[in-house]
């Protein structure tokens, strides 16, 4: 998923354009977890075995997809968040929907496109009928019980971002008529921190209600089925604007973090208390513990250092867009052309190298000229200031 502009600064205007490494390499995390979880499902399909303490790990790195979505709340919200709670207006609706097309369309719809081809030329079972096709150029396959879950199965994630793109202006002049009797930042924050707690709580009750009672994808791979997650990034959006924290409890918030989130893989993986409680709960501690964390990062002005902000990981939140679209297309290929390896090693290195490659050219060649095209087509406000080149992710 795309990733948003961010800005060192606890004050910085929506047009700031300071990147934070270490969410890019937080998003690299989550990506390349992604990518070990669906091809150890694969290697578990070929080779059914008994199920040991390591497959419970793995599978548990399905939070790398919450936790896209918590960061695309924060990144997304947080320049309308600060014009809120700051009451200056809005970001501009033209300029916004210009940047978030340019990101997210060319890329998305090619590899729409092309793995439509390839599993054609495969007679792959998870092919859909070329009329099914404007389904997913428009973001609509999770609505249809003949298009959900099948083409490329992770492009859900990116409908549902694509409808929480749309609806953040909608949630933005909302909350602006929510803050226009108080008269204080501190009054606007409360209420808009509020708000953004309710959404976060339907958004889990939804999908709690979804899993627990079967009502299937086209429920709960809804963006009200994954408003729990987004609003908690959106939640911390408008509690970190203009505030900072020491170190020390910078480490702390991300220590409280950490836990949450292992703490839920622990109970989901191992399978642990009531399983209808399980259900309930469905990645609402998570979403939770991926708002502390990036609020650590955000508070504690670490995102220009440490191993998430620079080297390989950094790197690969950059393009993690690509990888999150090729990786799918790559597992169909290597099965299909009999190159598929029967270990999960070496089956995870293939997939990442090759999927890896695609993503670097869908970056260099796709999505890096249409970010700039759109930032010279919508330049910042201000003098002085160049645009950054957001880096790819799950989550934007």
């Amino acid at each position: 998923m795309p990733a948003a502009r961010t800005s060192s600064s606890p004050r910085a205007t929506p047009s700031s354009d300071v990147r934070w490494g270490a969410l890019d390499g937080l998003r690299g995390v989550a990506a390349i977890g992604v990518v070990l979880v669906h091809v150890w499902m694969f290697v578990r399909g070929d080779t059914p075995a008994p199920r040991g303490t390591l497959d419970d790990v793995i599978s548990q790195l399905r939070l790398g997809m919450p936790m896209f979505f918590v960061l695309s709340g924060f990144l997304i919200f947080r320049p309308f968040a600060a014009a809120l709670i700051d009451g200056r207006p809005l970001p501009q609706l033209g300029r916004y929907a210009l940047r978030r097309g340019a990101r997210v369309l060319p890329a998305y719809w090619l590899a729409i496109a092309a793995t439509a081809l390839l599993l054609l030329h495969l007679d792959h079972p998870m092919a859909v009928a070329t009329s099914e096709l404007p389904r997913y150029f428009a973001f609509l396959q999770n609505y249809s019980e003949a298009t959900a879950g099948r083409l490329n199965p992770p492009s859900w994630t990116i409908a549902v971002e694509a409808s929480f793109y749309v609806a953040v202006p909608v949630l933005g002049l909302l909350a602006a008529r929510l803050v226009r009797r108080c008269s204080t930042p501190g009054g606007r924050r409360a209420v808009l921190a509020a708000a953004c707690v309710a959404l976060a709580v339907a958004g889990s009750a939804w999908l709690g209600w979804a899993t627990l009672t079967g009502a299937g994808k086209t429920w709960s791979d809804t963006l009200p089925g994954r408003m729990g997650s987004f609003g908690a990034g959106m939640a911390v959006a408008v509690l970190v604007h203009g505030r900072r924290l020491s170190p020390r409890g910078a480490g702390a918030l991300a220590l409280a973090g950490v836990a949450l989130v292992v703490a839920e893989a622990v109970v989901h993986g191992a399978m642990l208390g009531p399983r209808e409680l399980r259900q309930a709960t469905l990645d609402s501690v998570a979403s939770t513990g991926f708002g502390l964390l990036i609020a650590a990062i955000a508070l504690g002005r670490v995102h220009g250092t440490g191993i998430l902000a620079r080297g390989p990981l950094q790197w690969t939140g950059t393009v993690s867009y690509g990888l999150y679209l090729a990786h799918f297309p790559v597992i169909f290929a290597l099965r299909g052309f009999d190159r598929w390896p029967e270990q999960l090693l070496p089956a995870f290195a293939l997939t990442l190298g090759c999927s890896m490659a695609i993503a670097t050219a869908s970056w260099w060649l796709i999505e890096k000229p249409a970010i700039a095209w759109a930032h010279r087509r919508t330049p910042s406000r201000g003098r002085g200031r160049r645009p950054a080149l957001a880096g790819a992710g799950a989550g934007d």
